[in-house]
């Protein structure tokens, strides 16, 4: 029997997200939380390119603002750190990490949601301990002229994000359905901000779950500091979506190197080798603007900011 059915891939396309318990097992938890645990250690001691902060006055509320990197004080910086970007990157790379895409529950439930997966990123995310972060809804990647216009992309699922807990995590929210129809008038007056909305779930995960999610839906994150948050988050694309390249200079060439893919599982190869053939794009999200373009979108609408109606 296939770890994830039909009815769960159907709910997965209705929904917007789904979660999967127990993928990882005892053994294997005990074997990636010392990994995750030291490299979150790494980027609070040196604070890397790609490291994500919060900080702000505590006395401010749960609403403030995140403040920039050169506000917060030097010997809270580490502290003040919640996750990093681009693990794969060679001053962080751990093979077992990136080797998540090669677990057969991971690898089986990726091949049933996208056609030729290929990875888009992997990160971490953890615990701040100056103060709690509370973000604000709304959808990645894609601009808020086009919130509108996302139920118009194609049927074939063109992404999948997921985070694989191995602490417990109920840090994300999510709109259920909310990827697949124009925003609601409440739902527009929410977008930038932590507000509560109806229909909202918390996406709530025990050690070894892992979430699955169309990042389109509308979704956000909050942690307090008196979590234990520990999540590797994993992005992949179908080879059928162009690729923009991401990443600092260099960090491309490294993803597609044979000493980088060789060091993989061979179920892990794949997510790599698929960046050599991949049609490029200098837009990440042209494919989006292509069918919002045949139901009446004006792309000259992605120059300006906030909400672009949908034309009737």
């Amino acid at each position: 029997m296939s770890f994830i059915t039909p009815q769960q891939v159907e709910q997965f396309k209705a929904d917007g997200y789904l979660l999967l318990r127990g993928v990882f097992s005892r053994e294997e938890l005990s074997h990636l939380e010392p990994i995750a645990l030291r490299i979150r250690d790494k980027v609070r001691e040196n604070l890397y390119p790609g490291t994500r902060f919060w900080y702000h006055d505590p006395s401010e509320g749960p609403k403030a603002k995140n403040r920039k990197f050169d506000d917060i004080p030097p010997e809270l910086r580490g502290k003040a750190t919640w996750g990093i970007n681009e693990l794969p990157r060679k001053e962080l790379f751990e093979a077992d990490l990136v080797n998540v895409w090669a677990h057969p529950k991971v690898d089986a439930a990726m091949q049933a949601l996208l056609d030729e997966p290929r990875a888009w990123g992997i990160k971490m995310l953890w615990t701040p301990k100056v103060v709690g972060y509370n973000l604000g809804w709304h959808r990645d990647q894609v601009p808020e002229a086009l919130y509108d216009w996302v139920h118009y992309k194609p049927a074939a699922q063109d992404h999948v994000q997921f985070n694989a807990a191995l602490h417990e995590d109920d840090c994300f929210l999510v709109v259920p359905g909310s990827h697949r129809r124009p925003l609601t008038e409440q739902e527009w007056a929410a977008v930038r901000k932590p507000d509560e909305l109806p229909g909202q779930v918390v996406a709530a995960l025990e050690p070894g779950d892992i979430l699955f999610m169309d990042a389109h839906a509308l979704h956000r994150g909050r942690c307090s500091v008196d979590s234990d948050r520990l999540t590797l988050h994993y992005s992949a694309q179908s080879q059928w979506v162009p690729l923009k390249e991401w990443g600092q200079q260099g960090h491309m060439d490294w993803l597609r190197s044979d000493t980088f893919i060789n060091q993989l599982e061979p179920k892990a190869r794949p997510y790599y080798e698929r960046l050599h053939t991949a049609e490029r794009t200098d837009q990440a999200m042209g494919f989006l603007v292509e069918a919002a373009k045949a139901h009446g979108f004006d792309p000259a609408d992605l120059a300006a900011s906030g909400r672009r109606k949908m034309s009737m």
